[in-house]
């Protein structure tokens, strides 16, 4: 019996980590960032939009202030769902908004949230406000170092998905999964 335990104690003190995107993953909203060319002309794109753009700092200017609100949001059931799940079930488990938003968009969040009956106590959000994907992994990677040992990562961005996929290669002894969704094609 006590073999036995000591065989399963590596998978009773793991240390689950849930990381969910918010734009076009839990939620769709009416957000946009508005993008001025160097030539003057400017266009706004959605989420969706902009996870294809070519982001260029150096040459364009960006607003993302739009994303300080959490506007018209439609929740992407699925998702929601899981977060749900995450958020009910037994066991200690960190669970965690990761967005390329401001930390402004965090209250707009958890509002939000707590409106479609989520107890959001549990939840934590990261505004990174950086929608470099690279920004995403480092944060994910510091909490694998700082003991995460069971990662899930939804995410609606394919950048965003692969270059966490990668932290799988990097860190084989962690049980990773990155996952894109898909809601609007």
């Amino acid at each position: 019996m006590k073999l036995l335990l000591e065989n399963w104690r590596e998978y009773l003190d793991e240390s689950k980590l849930r990381v969910f995107d918010f734009d076009d993953t839990l939620a769709v909203s009416d957000s946009k960032v508005v993008v001025v060319y160097p030539d003057s002309t400017s266009e706004e794109l959605t989420p969706e939009e902009f996870a294809d753009h070519e982001y260029k700092p150096y040459e364009n200017e960006y607003d993302f202030s739009q994303f300080d609100e959490v506007i018209n949001p439609v929740q992407i059931k699925s998702v929601v769902k899981r977060l749900r799940g995450a958020v009910e079930a037994e066991g200690e488990r960190e669970i965690v908004i990761l967005t390329a938003r401001s930390q402004k968009a965090a209250p707009a969040i958890r509002i939000w949230l707590k409106s479609i009956g989520i107890d959001t106590s549990k939840i934590k959000i990261v505004g990174l406000e950086d929608p470099n994907p690279q920004k995403k992994a480092n944060w994910i990677e510091d909490r694998i170092k700082s003991g995460a040992d069971d990662v899930l990562f939804l995410d609606d961005s394919q950048q965003n998905v692969d270059i966490v996929a990668l932290l799988g290669d990097k860190y084989p002894e962690i049980l990773m999964v990155s996952d894109r969704i898909n809601v609007r094609k």
